[in-house]
């Protein structure tokens, strides 16, 4: 939980870039899922 206090230009800054490197990383979690799936499958012999 985030309280409502006035932040520093810096930490703001921050912030806004550790949100934009957290959608990425999990973009590319979701992106590599079907590949894991595949793969997992695939070595079972189900595919």
């Amino acid at each position: 939980m985030e309280t409502k206090q006035k932040k520093c230009a810096h930490c703001a800054k921050r912030a806004q870039e550790d949100e934009k490197v957290e959608e990425f990383n999990l973009a590319i979690l979701l992106a590599l899922v079907p590949l894991m799936v595949f793969t997992f499958f695939g070595q079972l012999g189900l595919f």
